[in-house]
């Protein structure tokens, strides 16, 4: 692609995409139905090989941003039960599109090919779709971020045995460069990175040009050792620790990165979508049927088999459905090596197309469907396997519901345990359970946007309800239970927080809002000589000592 050429397309993509994120910023949908929209506009002017670039490009900087932002470990719990989930998954589904990639006429590579985009899921569209600039605290969302992280490093593998073994006649080297580039990221990230954030003291350029030296480093080495770019952009990522307390800067700076890719994948994947013929079509509908019928059924049972409650196990699958940004880079690496069939690299683009447009719907309608599965008695409630999980008194009444135990969860309870008022605590971080345990005297181990938890914590005898997560949907969940107590939310900000007290919330708890009354009462305290200048420094002093030894919030500042 010529410079002149490469700046056109980009232009385009960006003025078309612009024009329709309008259009979704303005009635609140999801951005990337409308990026692959704005792909099939694209796509009439430019041509396919300028496309695949950009959408291989697009693909390696939205992968290293994905990797920066990664959490997958949150305990010994969810790793294991996350990995059984992935391997089991991929298996079973893996196992049947195999056959049935063969029974359509591919040969054992192109079935290959079809297997692994019928069954790995897209963590770029899925974990965009779960407010990712909010720290994940939902079960199921833990989860699915957990499980796309296994996916993705069976993705890496199968990368790499690509590689080594089918673009390169058995080369080893490229197989070893692989291993040798994400164990090399992984060991920047657990020894190097953080020394050297607090050497940079945060500052936001500073991360931002580290970032892209790393990938831009990384991407080098991989090509030089003949693996995938893709493989080197996860490599860096896995190298920028995004840990608290330094995750917010970091995060802010791969942000930048993160939001000029994005419409440049999602367009030009888009753009990659032609006429289909009949084959195609036919090839299409039994991909899309992989991903959104099979891969959810699958996890759901085997999130059951592990003993998780419907709710979580319903929102996990359907967390799944997406054919993966690694099925496209390895069907486009695939069909530029000439060894993908075209009519099959035009159904996994049709198939990427119609499930990520599916996915954003499912997203959001998913809970609905959870709920009206249980109220046919299709699904379980799970009250009772709640209720074996936690401990709260027979006798609890007129207590404080909190909801979570995070740092502002703890306040609210060393709050109660002063005036030995009696609470409850609802909290579904396994991370948290031991913690929970030890020092709170009832608590529930349960999804708190299911009603079978506030049951459980007899909320229809509290006295108060403070949801302590600054988070709407959550708050309007809990507001929608309509118990008949007196409930305490958290707003991001002041309109949220209208809106929120019109739906019958007690008191709004704006962070903004509360912070500039604080500062304000301390500032005429100080004017008035009620306050020394010592007292207001120890004050501030003692306060931040409190927030670290708590720890980080759930709550992540949005850029």
């Amino acid at each position: 692609m010529s410079e002149y050429e490469f700046v056109v397309a980009l232009t385009l993509i960006f003025a078309v995409a612009a024009v329709l994120l309008v259009v979704a910023t303005r009635y609140s949908l999801p951005a990337v139905p409308f990026y692959l929209v704005a792909g099939v506009l694209v796509g009439v002017v430019v041509d396919e090989g300028q496309l695949l670039d950009l959408a291989q490009w697009g693909i390696v900087f939205l992968v290293f941003a994905f990797a920066v932002e990664l959490e997958p470990l949150y305990g010994s719990g969810i790793q294991r039960d996350s990995t059984v989930v992935a391997v089991v998954q991929a298996a079973i589904t893996g196992a049947v599109m195999f056959v049935v990639g063969l029974l359509l006429g591919f040969d054992p590579l192109n079935a290959l090919y079809f297997t692994i985009a019928a069954t790995l899921g897209s963590s770029l569209v899925a974990l965009s779709l779960l407010e990712r600039r909010v720290r994940l605290r939902s079960l199921h969302e833990r989860l699915a971020e957990s499980i796309h992280f296994v996916e993705d490093l069976l993705a890496i593998g199968a990368i790499l045995l690509l590689s080594a073994f089918v673009y390169a006649d058995g080369h080893l080297i490229a197989l070893l460069g692989g291993v040798l580039l994400v164990g090399g990221g992984l060991v920047i990230r657990h020894y190097l990175f953080d020394r050297f954030t607090a050497v940079a003291g945060g500052d936001v350029e500073i991360m931002m040009l580290t970032g892209i030296s790393l990938i831009i480093g990384f991407v080098a080495i991989a090509e030089l050792a003949g693996v995938s770019v893709v493989v080197g952009a996860f490599a860096a990522g896995l190298a920028v620790a995004s840990e608290y307390p330094h995750d917010v800067e970091t995060l802010d700076a791969i942000g930048y990165v993160e939001d000029f890719f994005a419409p440049v994948f999602f367009v030009t994947l888009g753009a990659l979508l032609t006429v289909p013929s009949l084959a195609v079509l036919g090839i299409g509908a039994v991909l899309v049927v992989a991903v959104l019928v099979v891969n959810p059924v699958v996890t759901f049972a085997v999130l059951r088999w592990r003993d998780y409650d419907s709710r979580t196990a319903t929102l996990t699958g359907y967390n799944l459905d997406q054919v993966s940004e690694f099925s496209l880079i390895i069907a486009i690496e695939a069909l530029v090596a000439g060894l993908l069939v075209p009519a099959l690299f035009e159904a996994i683009v049709l198939a990427a197309i119609v499930t990520m447009l599916g996915s954003a719907f499912t997203s959001r309608y998913a809970g609905d469907l959870h709920r009206r599965l249980v109220d046919t008695g299709i699904l379980d409630a799970d009250t009772e396997a709640i209720r074996a999980k936690s401990r709260v008194a027979d006798d609890l009444r007129d207590h404080v519901v909190v909801t979570g135990y995070d740092r502002e969860g703890q306040q609210v309870v060393e709050a109660c345990e002063a005036i030995d008022h009696p609470y409850v605590v609802i909290e579904s971080d396994p991370s948290r359970e031991e913690t929970v345990r030890e020092h709170c005297e009832n608590y529930v181990f349960g999804d708190v946007m299911t009603e079978s938890a506030w049951e459980v914590a007899n909320a229809a005898d509290a006295a108060l309800i403070v949801a302590t997560v600054q988070r709407q949907a959550w708050a309007e969940q809990i507001l929608s239970f309509d118990v008949g107590v007196d409930t305490i939310v958290r707003a991001s900000d002041v309109e949220s927080g209208a809106a929120l007290l019109e739906q019958g919330a007690f008191f709004v708890a704006v962070p903004d809002v509360l912070a500039a009354e604080r500062l304000r009462d301390l500032v005429a305290g100080l004017l008035a000589g009620d306050l020394t200048r010592e007292d207001v420094r120890d004050r501030g002093r003692d306060r931040l000592e409190r927030a670290v030894e708590y720890g980080p919030s759930d709550v992540q500042r949005i850029r």
